[in-house]
């Protein structure tokens, strides 16, 4: 789906040289977040991004309730909305988990995030597309970006930040991180064309991901989107599981060959630095259970702008009116994010007769009861359903019974939220 906005580098000449409040590199949902927000507050704001189709981007576009509260996707833009799932264990057994109301959305991710795009330069931003940022530097009286390479074009401004998603380069440039990708999953998907499937599938299970899981997410009675999440190589991995969907009658054929994209474990050790802020999988903020990163952007997005706010305000860009981001972000995304590792962690060291016995305790009819009737458990948060599962003593036993391997895991998963 094409973008619809108007681009600010048609008809630039090479070198020329612009005077903005921000530059925010990267049109992803964080970037586009704080885009908006500083635009509606008359701040001159220039968004860059290498693609010409803003939210083109790797994704299965599920979004949990408080995602959709907090930015409403439009009505065309839904592909489902989801109450119900079920998890295959590697024995082929289905636990089918339901409640009364969705709990999230299968959108297009595309247009949903276009959509916020289009509101940020309707309040004035303005976007520079079909070129990517490939240097920032800072300085004490400013910030130069540099876009499009050799012979592109210079962006002054007072503040960056960076949306640029998982590894950017720009991390590096800007002091975030010296060196290295950190802790990260690749995700592998395909579109493909279903006959009877009617909700989202998530199998686990060492023919399927081992170490990980693979999922089969309905788009329509005919298409869905198949795919793995792993820390190895994953193509071969989405061949075997859509041949084996294939072999169930459940996948007729591949329509899009499979892509894969890097999602981030970890949050960076530091998200700012002077005239900096990092947002999104730029800065490491995706779900380490599912790799959903939508909602955490968005937020962080909002954090960002509401810091950089402050900082002109206060005429002060340096890293130590900046830290005030971070104070912003973790005490509403550290816990989450660390219960997410260390569960994702201690899935890893499981076999599939260990996976098969903790299905059978965490997805049993009484704990589900619980689950399902507990309001305050959101598919956005997924550190309150894990610990919600683990006040059950008889699951605090089979944790600690998992063996020496999962033991240090199990521990600090019980420990993530005190």
């Amino acid at each position: 789906m094409k973008s619809g906005l108007t681009a600010r580098s048609s008809g630039t000449a090479q070198g020329e040289t612009y005077l903005y409040d921000m530059i925010v590199a990267g049109a992803g949902p964080g970037g586009n977040m704080a885009a908006l927000e500083l635009a509606r507050q008359g701040f001159k704001v220039g968004v860059a991004d290498w693609r010409t189709h803003i939210g083109d981007k790797l994704c299965t576009g599920i979004i949990g309730r408080d995602c959709a509260d907090l930015v409403p996707p439009d009505a065309a833009h839904i592909h489902r909305a989801a109450r119900s799932a079920t998890i295959v264990a590697p024995s082929g057994r289905g636990f089918r988990v339901e409640r009364k109301r969705p709990q999230a959305y299968v959108v297009d991710r595309a247009a949903y995030v276009n959509g916020v795009a289009r509101q940020a330069q309707a309040a004035g931003a303005e976007y520079i597309l079909g070129r990517r940022v490939s240097g920032i530097r800072i300085a004490a009286d400013g910030a130069r970006v540099e876009v499009g390479g050799a012979g592109g074009s210079s962006y002054q401004c007072k503040m960056v930040i960076i949306a640029a998603g998982f590894n950017s380069p720009l991390l590096r440039m800007a002091g975030l991180r010296e060196n290295g990708a950190g802790e990260y999953m690749t995700g592998c998907q395909a579109e493909v064309s279903i006959a009877g499937v009617g909700e989202t599938e998530v199998y686990v299970g060492s023919e399927v991901a081992p170490d990980s899981f693979g999922w089969l997410v309905p788009l329509s009675k005919s298409r869905a989107l198949a795919g793995i999440a792993r820390r190895r190589r994953v193509k071969g991995q989405l061949n075997g599981f859509i041949d084996r969907l294939r072999a169930s009658g459940k996948v007729t054929d591949v329509v899009c060959k499979p892509r894969a994209w890097g999602i981030p474990m970890r949050p960076l050790a530091k998200t700012y630095a002077d005239r900096v802020m990092a947002i999104g999988d730029a800065a490491g903020f995706a779900k380490p259970t599912s790799g959903g990163g939508i909602y955490y952007a968005f937020i962080s997005g909002r954090m960002a702008a509401a810091t950089a706010r402050e900082a002109f305000d206060a005429g002060d860009f340096t890293a130590r009116r900046l830290q005030a981001y971070e104070k912003r972000w973790k005490p509403v995304l550290s816990k989450e994010l660390r219960a997410g590792y260390y569960a994702r962690m201690l899935f890893e060291t499981l076999n599939d007769s260990q996976i098969e016995r903790l299905m059978e305790e965490f997805l049993r009819e009484d704990v589900l009861a619980d689950l399902v009737g507990n309001e305050d458990l959101a598919f956005d948060w997924h550190s309150r359903i894990i610990m919600a599962v683990l006040r059950y003593a008889d699951i605090g036993r089979v944790l600690r019974a998992l063996g020496p391997a999962a033991a240090p895991f199990a521990a600090r998963l019980l420990q993530a939220h005190r």
